[in-house]
């Protein structure tokens, strides 16, 4: 068998006329072999360089699209019967979101796939646990010039978008996914389907449903008392999320009517999430790249997931399977975690930079409470620290109660052995309501109606971010999931009540470690002026100035450059260890109808010079500038110290970016 490693080849050229597709990577990092070769364990292999074509929508029944999707498949087939796997023990092939396989593995298999030349990793499949009617009125949905006006109204806000929700299932006889009203059509560029069982059906809300097991089953296998090997949802956590984010509007919950973010948009659940033997709910990390690599094949345009690893690991393997998502035009919104900030130590779940990473906040009565729940999502608001700060939707310059958050985490630079943490990428990004929330629940029997369920949690918040997502993007079509998370984040709010300085945990002022860039604001989203953008080659470099070697293998074919991970475009700055004189270069796009002259405001982190350059500007209707920002220590500080830029120009626009510094050295 030959050493040489060699790359899949590429795909033929377009059948629609787009001479220069971008591709779909792989990932890396090696699992451990188990000491028997007797014994057996559930691996993720993945591939060099195999890559399946972007459009603005992935069209997987495209004939030459299905043909090189084929060709992956059967390659990977080759690989597994060179090493000796049986074809009934590989679990998925993986072809759009990222190009492998999983499968049940000996010791020696396990060696010998590690040593295949066409293989680039191979890495043992994780266990993923769940981070667990007032939100549209507390967010202005309805306000002049948000989102639901700008899309035509609460009736047609999300018509034809389609929001794939990651989870435990849906109860799809809840009001919440009545199709009443709902067209038979489908959106454009859809082709996912429904699993339809004696128990399950999809309708013309619900129009795409997909159970994923064999992972978790290899791995723990099955306990289905109370549950069904179909989508629907036996545990609640699905059916929920599915409503905060595309619920019907006007559904009669708790003495009020509920509606989703996006209440005319479809939905598409993909259940990931099984019961063990011992009671326990979780869901194996290669049931959840399968349902990824389906939504993304499906034509999802937005995709929720409110789940994360349950103990420290590696994802960069998952983190590229989102980054493909990314390259696809899939908006991800993912849930920050639940385990706040226990004994003044901080905790974040997901935080790569292409997905939005989301943190919680309440719209209590009289107020809010920023709330990380180690134990449960049902009961997060209990004995929670609280912040003070939230969106009064109704006010022009708004303001803030509290906030839910989940202690929050910038990771110390590395670009192996812990994903793609680092430093210079500041998370999470930002936070929505997720405290004592009302939406869909799951009835007791087959054919009920359902009930609802007030639950607290950054799962709660995921999805309304999800929701906001959808009415952009329909709002917006051309815009990149950068472009969309830009606009979230650079219109986000940051005042308390009254203007005061919002507290986190412990009784400390926040900061962007807390809450990201703030509060999302949806009256502003869908005009923010300037927009951060970034496409294929600024994520790859970003991938490469983390670790080249790891990057290549992973894209053979690009032309890769090493840039330090702070020069994301991102509209946040962070910069650990600063030491002496450092510049962060930003490049911004005008998205307004009009041409602006923006000037620079600068909140200056304590101990530190900043200056910009230029420090104001005008740009024309679709047109860019590039800036750059100088950052000089003039005292030192054992903490990350914190302040912000904001460009500010005559017509309303704010745009406005975190800082996080740590300035050690003159």
């Amino acid at each position: 068998m030959s050493s040489q490693r060699t790359p899949l080849p590429p795909f033929p050229s377009n059948p629609d006329g787009i001479s220069n597709p971008n591709f779909f990577p792989v990932s890396s990092e090696s699992g451990s072999a188990t000491s028997s070769s007797d014994s057996t364990a559930l691996y993720i292999a993945t591939a060099l360089g195999g890559r399946v074509p972007r459009r603005a929508r992935l069209c997987a029944d495209n004939p030459q699209v299905a043909a090189y999707a084929q060709m992956l498949e059967s390659q990977q087939t080759q690989i597994a019967s060179e090493v000796g796997v049986a074809s009934t023990n590989v679990a998925y092939s993986y072809k759009y979101s990222t190009n492998g396989f999983a499968a049940v593995l000996t010791a020696d298999q396990l060696r010998r796939v590690k040593r295949h030349p066409a293989v680039a990793s191979v890495r043992a499949s994780a266990r993923k646990q769940l981070f667990t009617t007032d939100s549209p009125a507390f967010l202005g949905m309805n306000s002049a010039g948000s989102l639901w006006p700008a899309n035509g109204g609460q009736a047609k806000a999300g018509e034809g978008m389609v929001i794939g929700i990651v989870d435990t299932g849906i109860w799809p006889e809840h009001p919440s996914f009545s199709d009443a009203g709902f067209s038979s059509s489908r959106p454009a560029g859809w082709s996912g389907k429904c699993e339809t069982t004696k128990e399950f059906k999809c309708n013309n809300k619900l129009i795409g449903a997909r159970a994923f097991y064999q992972g978790f089953k290899s791995a723990n296998g099955m306990n289905l008392a109370g549950d069904w090997l179909s989508p629907r949802d036996a545990n609640g956590h699905g059916t929920w999320c599915a409503g905060a984010a595309a619920g019907n509007r006007g559904v009669p919950m708790a003495g009020g009517k509920a509606s989703g973010m996006a209440p005319a948009a479809r939905l598409a659940m993909y259940k990931v999430f099984w019961m063990n033997k011992d009671g326990d709910t979780f869901a194996d990390e290669s049931d959840i790249i399968a349902a990824v690599n389906q939504a993304v094949a499906d034509g999802v345009d937005v995709i929720s997931l409110s789940l994360g690893g349950v103990n420290p690991m590696d994802t960069y393997f998952d983190d590229i399977a989102f980054l493909n998502a990314n390259l696809a035009g899939v908006f991800v919104a993912f849930a920050a975690g639940n385990d706040g900030p226990p004994q003044g130590f901080r905790t974040l779940d997901n935080y790569a930079p292409f997905y939005l990473t989301v943190g919680a906040s309440s719209i209590a009565r009289g107020g809010l409470t920023l709330a990380s729940s180690p134990k449960s999502s049902r009961a997060a608001a209990a004995n929670e620290t609280s912040v003070s700060a939230l969106p009064s939707a109704g006010d022009s310059a708004p303001a803030v109660t509290d906030f839910s958050s989940t202690g929050p985490l910038v990771f110390p630079d590395i670009g192996t052995g812990n994903g793609l943490a680092t430093d210079s990428i500041l998370k999470p990004d930002i936070i929505g309501p997720g405290l004592d929330l009302f939406a869909a629940w799951p009835g007791k029997r087959v054919g009920d109606k359902g009930t609802d369920a007030q639950l607290s949690g950054t799962s709660m918040a995921t999805p309304h971010l999800a929701g906001i997502a959808a009415l952009i993007m329909q709002k917006y079509p051309s815009w990149s999931p950068a472009q969309v998370m830009s606009a979230i984040m650079t219109t986000a709010t940051t005042k308390g009540v009254g203007g005061a300085a919002i507290t986190a945990a412990f009784g400390k002022t926040a900061t962007p470690w807390d809450m990201g860039a703030g509060h999302v604001f949806p009256p502003k989203v869908l005009d923010p002026g300037l927009t951060y953008d970034a496409r294929k080659s600024a994520y790859l470099n970003f991938l490469a100035g983390l670790d080249m070697e790891r990057t290549q293998q992973e894209y053979p074919n690009e032309n890769l450059k090493s840039v330090p991970p702070r020069e994301l475009n991102r509209p946040t700055i962070s910069i650990t260890s600063l030491k002496g004189t450092l510049t962060v270069t930003r490049t911004v796009t005008n998205v307004a109808d009009s041409a602006s002259t923006y000037s620079a405001k600068i909140q200056k982190p304590n101990g530190v010079e900043v200056t910009v350059k230029p420090s104001s500007f005008t740009v024309s209707p679709g047109k860019k500038v590039t800036f750059v920002v100088t950052f000089k220590v003039t005292k030192t500080s054992k903490s990350f110290q914190f302040g912000s830029l904001t460009w500010v120009d005559d017509k309303g626009h704010s745009v406005r970016s975190a800082i996080a510094v740590k300035p050690v050295q003159k």
